[in-house]
């Protein structure tokens, strides 16, 4: 994935990529507990690791460049669970609007951010339309958990859609 990943990236490469037009993932998720059987970083692996596969696959066509993880979301509903970290909605609000104001700087115009946890949903609805407008750019927003709905439907034995934990 090197060939892929922001951060393994020289300034010289992400110019390039820049310079094609390449789609900047963003990929977000959560740290919180997810039953006795899963870490608490399990929103963030599986957000960072959708972004892994599709920007590798994308990349035959198109260039894809995946940044770092924002680990961290809104979780304040599953704090009396134990091994949550939330943020408030103008801290989760304020690195993502960094990051892309940064990515939009080197060069980048199109910016999809991944989301990997449900209880962020609304505020990146609120946030890539107030960013859309602000920075002049499209920034749009897709769970992944949404996107594959038909697939991971027809995969599951015992429920019709990813449910938490």
């Amino acid at each position: 994935m090197s060939g892929v990943q922001w951060n393994r990236l020289t300034a010289a490469e992400l110019r390039a990529l820049a310079a094609r037009d390449a789609v900047v993932q963003l990929p977000i998720g959560a740290t919180e507990q997810h039953g006795p059987h899963l870490p608490t970083g399990v929103d963030d692996f599986l957000a960072t690791e959708v972004c892994r596969r599709a920007a590798v696959l994308a990349a035959e066509h198109i260039g894809v460049v995946v940044t770092p993880s924002v680990p961290t979301g809104l979780s304040e509903h599953h704090m009396a669970f134990g091994g949550t970290l939330t943020l408030s909605l103008p801290t989760l609000h304020a690195p993502l609007r960094d990051i892309c104001r940064s990515v939009i700087r080197v060069g980048f115009s199109r910016i999809l951010i991944v989301n990997g946890h449900g209880g962020n949903m609304t505020a990146l609805n609120a946030l890539t339309t107030e960013l859309t407008a602000e920075l002049s750019t499209p920034i749009a927003f897709a769970s992944y958990f949404g996107a594959g709905r038909e697939v991971v439907r027809d995969t599951l034995e015992t429920q019709d859609g990813l449910m938490h934990a």
